[in-house]
C-alpha cells in the first residue's frame, strides 16, 4: 500500500491565537526612546543657559573693571580739594554715609538710584573711548571722598611698603555695570590714594 502525502495548507492563524506581545514591546521601547531624546534635548538647552549666563556674568565683571580705571583716572585727573562732595551724590561726587547729618552704615551703593543721574558714566569725564556695544549699558561709577593722610612715616598700608612721601586723600570708588542683560549685574569697589 502506497501512502501519499500531500501537503498541509497553512493558513493564517486565527485570531484568537495571536497575543499582540510584540506590539506593546515596540510601544513600551518607542516611549523609552523618546524619554531619553527629550531628556537629551533637555540637558543640552540648560547647558546653553548656563554658559550663556556664565558669559554675560565675566562680561558685566569685566566692564565693572574698566569702570574701576575709568573712576580713578577721572579722580587723577578732575577731582580737587575744591570738587562739592555731597550726601545727595551731585554728578556722582558723593560724601559717606557714615557722615550724612542722619548717618547710616548701609553701603552707598545700596542706597543711590543708579538710573537717576546721581553716577558718572564710564567715559564722560575721562573721553575714555566706548566698551563693547554686547553691554546692556555703560558702566556707572560714584566716587567717595573718605579721608586725608598725612606725610610722614607709620603709614603705610603694608609690611614692607615704604612709608608714604606726601599727604594724600583715599576715594573709594563703586561701579554698577551690566552684562549684555539688563538683569545681569555687578557692583565692584576699590579705594585709591591720590598724592
Amino acid at each position: 500500500m502506497s501512502m501519499t502525502c500531500y501537503p498541509r495548507a497553512v493558513g493564517p492563524r486565527s485570531p484568537r491565537t495571536q497575543s499582540g506581545l510584540s506590539l506593546v514591546v515596540t510601544l513600551v521601547m518607542l516611549v523609552a526612546i523618546t524619554m531619553l531624546g527629550v531628556a537629551a534635548i533637555g540637558g543640552t538647552v540648560m547647558q546653553e543657559k548656563i554658559a550663556g549666563n556664565t558669559r554675560d556674568l565675566n562680561l558685566a565683571f569685566q566692564a565693572a573693571e574698566a569702570g574701576l580705571r575709568d573712576a580713578e583716572v577721572d579722580i587723577s585727573r578732575n577731582i580737587t580739594a575744591n570738587s562739592p562732595f555731597t550726601s545727595t551724590c551731585n554728578q556722582g561726587l558723593c560724601t559717606p554715609p557714615s557722615t550724612w547729618s542722619t548717618p547710616n552704615s548701609t553701603p552707598l551703593w545700596k542706597q543711590i538710584n543708579w538710573g537717576a543721574g546721581a553716577a558718572r558714566t564710564y567715559g564722560a569725564h575721562t573721553g575714555a573711548a566706548a566698551l563693547s556695544p554686547d553691554l546692556a549699558t555703560a558702566p556707572l561709577y560714584v566716587i567717595e571722598k573718605l579721608s586725608t593722610q598725612q606725610p610722614g612715616p607709620g603709614d603705610a598700608m603694608g609690611i614692607g611698603i615704604a612709608p608714604n612721601s606726601g599727604a594724600g586723600t583715599y576715594y573709594r570708588t563703586t561701579v554698577y555695570a551690566t552684562g549684555g542683560r539688563a538683569d545681569t549685574r555687578v557692583v565692584a569697589q576699590s579705594i585709591f590714594l591720590k598724592h
